[in-house]
């Protein structure tokens, strides 16, 4: 199967977002995240802005959940998202009751291991949970430490070791290729390409290589 392509709008105001999201749903998306930064920036007004734009997407909020879940998610849920992603170093407890709240009000929940120190334990451990997705990714600051590293062979044993879908966030169409090779189901790219002079052109290019990379 084709991956579903996940386009983060990691910018810190609600227009910028909007043509962002202009550019990605043109380019043919499937998914657009609300990202971290921009929920830091705008809030929770930011989901409601793409919901309405684009009503018919499926609207991903990236809150990184710490604590309190249910407020959070209920947010989102009324302001037209389907899908919120937990901090996966934070106590279980926070994580069963952020699922818990999800499930509720039948929305999704994706676990991001982000810098966990096992993360294909944690994955299992989630995944036992009722998590409906899990994510591997380098934070930028990470891929700025380590600019040729890649989390590739984790995601190998993420997707061996779960059964439900793996997201891969990526910094370029040939990681992309390799993410969806080693068994990723969606994958997540905002930047460089959202806010590059070329961004509609670019992104078509992206997602066009990583849904045919299946094929090749």
């Amino acid at each position: 199967m084709k991956p579903i392509v996940q386009i983060a709008i990691d910018t810190t105001s609600i227009t910028d977002a909007c043509r962002m999201a202009d550019a990605a749903v043109e380019a043919g998306a499937d998914w657009l995240e609300v990202g971290n930064p921009l929920i830091k920036f705008e809030g929770v007004h930011a989901i409601e802005a793409l919901s309405k734009r684009y009503p018919d997407q499926y609207l991903i909020v990236d809150y990184m959940i710490l604590a309190g879940a249910k407020k959070y998610i209920q947010a989102a849920k009324e302001r037209g998202a389907k899908n919120v992603t937990v901090f996966g170093l934070v106590p279980d407890y926070s994580i069963q009751n952020a699922i818990d709240e999800a499930k509720a009000l039948q929305m999704h929940v994706t676990i991001d291991l982000f810098n966990c120190s096992d993360p294909v334990e944690s994955a299992r451990k989630f995944a036992a949970m009722g998590a409906d997705y899990v994510m591997v990714h380098f934070g930028v600051d990470q891929k700025k430490q380590f600019p040729n590293g890649s989390p590739i062979p984790v995601l190998e044993q993420v997707v061996k070791a779960v059964s439900i879908p793996v997201a891969y966030a990526t910094y370029d169409v040939n990681e992309s290729i390799a993410a969806v090779k080693a068994g990723a189901s969606i994958i997540v790219q905002g930047e460089p390409l959202i806010s590059g002079p070329n961004a509609e052109e670019e992104l078509r290019a992206f997602i066009y290589k990583t849904k045919h990379s299946v094929l090749d």
